[in-house]
């Protein structure tokens, strides 16, 4: 399969490119590692298509002076193209195929967003026969077996081209590149997988290679007819991405069998991964789930059945939520300042500063996710804690948080993370939950400073 075709080198490439290219709106940041096929991608964009490129983004590993050499020559050739490029190297080097495959990506993430633009790789038609193969070698379905034709945001316009033939055209156009060392190296599982399993497998079985390739495009054509079907069932994803909501009737009204296939798709879209495990655990367990029933997944992934929120349709609803990353359970947990400076955020909410006084309905009462500090006070803000009390007209004497949690329908699972207002030591505001009874936030009250507080991921 990595023999090179009777097509012109030129004509192949330009082609695989305008094809890959075709769906995309707009500009691509090329991810360029420095190594053969990605330096053909980046020669080849900027000869057709050089008015689609956003930026080229390196990413030094800190392994050695190989990457270091290899970022450098996409930096300099990048440069001489004219193109932007961004480079970045690794604060702390990575051990494993699985660190620094997240270590590049979390970089090429962030650049992407940064730009508005999809990634655009240089994965080949052998990367994506080697993956599928990897995955068969640890027991993946289907939707695994898809690897690198699944759907995705990811541009790969090499998909279709060996890397037989991309040699070809950098022989011809005389590309400069750097040999990876690793590239020869069996230390890993991709390396043993290139050079020892799939030569005798195909030694063994001519056209194994050609049958395993078959079978990616196959379980990518199910995966897409998957998430389509998913599309149609009502699913919302929040802006962070980390959490997704979907009708509980979907699953009420399939098989545990349509449950396994649709849970994969579903948690997917909050960055969930599922084993078999997982997927045969869930299916079994939301066939019997009741309102307020939770289902704890491996890496810390929630999945819960909850009623429906204000904007969503009546009935009770499954929603998944990603396990947060170290940094944001470790995040800031208590800021005491004065009430012109309040922090832009608090933990995963957001706080904006108004220009004036926001106007009221009728009642004069303003909405509860909006404040006013008397200006020059001191404000402290901390999340919650269990037995927290506060005062308010309806409970004068005083009453346990956990009350207006449960009338305002913020599950148990999110109020370790609200944050609450004092002032003088006394809790004066639940953001969207509760204000208390010395709370200065009516019209009238000279000098008030204000603000609106909301959950980011809402």
């Amino acid at each position: 399969m990595s023999e090179p075709t009777n097509f012109p080198p030129d004509a192949l490439l330009r082609a695989s490119l305008e094809v890959a290219m075709a769906p995309v709106d707009g500009l691509v940041v090329l991810a360029v590692s420095g190594g053969r096929d990605s330096m053909v991608l980046l020669q080849a964009m900027a000869r057709w298509a050089p008015g689609r490129i956003a930026a080229v983004a390196t990413f030094d590993h800190g392994t050695g002076s190989h990457a270091t050499e290899a970022a450098s020559l996409v930096a300099a050739e990048s440069r001489r193209l004219g193109l932007t490029v961004v480079r970045e190297r690794a604060r702390v080097p990575g051990h494993s195929e699985a660190a620094w495959r997240r270590a590049r990506w979390d970089f090429l993430e962030r650049i992407a967003r940064a730009f508005k633009a999809p990634v655009a790789t240089a994965h080949t038609r052998d990367d994506q026969l080697e993956t599928v193969v990897m995955r068969l070698l640890r027991g993946a379905g289907a939707r695994g077996l898809a690897a690198l034709a699944a759907p995705s945001s990811v541009v790969r316009p090499w998909l279709g081209v060996s890397r037989a033939e991309l040699a070809r055209w950098a022989t011809l156009e005389k590309v400069a590149y750097l040999d990876d060392p690793m590239n020869a190296s069996r230390a890993y599982l991709r390396g043993r997988v290139r050079h020892d399993l799939l030569p005798a497998l195909e030694a063994a079985m001519p056209g194994f290679s050609e049958d395993m390739l078959t079978i990616a495009d196959q379980a990518a054509s199910w995966r897409r007819e998957v998430e389509r079907l998913v599309d149609g069932i009502g699913v919302t994803v929040s802006p962070r991405r980390d959490r997704v909501s979907c009708p509980a009737a979907a699953f009420d009204a399939t098989s545990r069998e349509g449950a396994a296939v649709l849970w994969p798709a579903v948690c997917a879209r909050a960055g969930v991964t599922l084993d078999a495990t997982g997927t045969r655990e869930l299916a079994k367990c939301t066939a019997q789930s009741r309102r307020g029933s939770t289902i704890r997944l491996s890496g810390g992934a929630i999945v819960l059945r909850r009623g429906a929120a204000r904007d969503e349709a009546p009935g009770d609803w499954f929603e998944v939520r990603r396990a947060a990353p170290p940094p944001l359970r470790d995040a800031l947990r208590a800021w005491i300042g004065v009430s012109e400076a309040m922090p832009p955020r608090f933990g995963r909410f957001r706080w904006r500063r108004l220009a004036s006084a926001p106007v009221f309905g009728p009642a004069a009462e303003p909405d509860l996710w909006t404040i006013g500090f008397p200006r020059g006070v001191q404000v402290a803000l901390r999340v919650w804690t269990a037995g927290d009390r506060i005062r308010t007209a309806g409970a004068p004497a005083g009453r346990r948080v956990t009350r207006y949690f449960a009338e305002a329908q913020v599950s148990a699972l999110d109020r370790p993370s609200w944050p609450v207002a004092l002032v003088d030591g006394e809790l004066v505001w639940v953001p969207g939950v509760c204000r208390g009874l010395v709370a200065p936030s009516r019209p009238g009250w000279p000098e008030l400073i204000w603000y609106r507080c909301e959950p980011e991921f809402d």
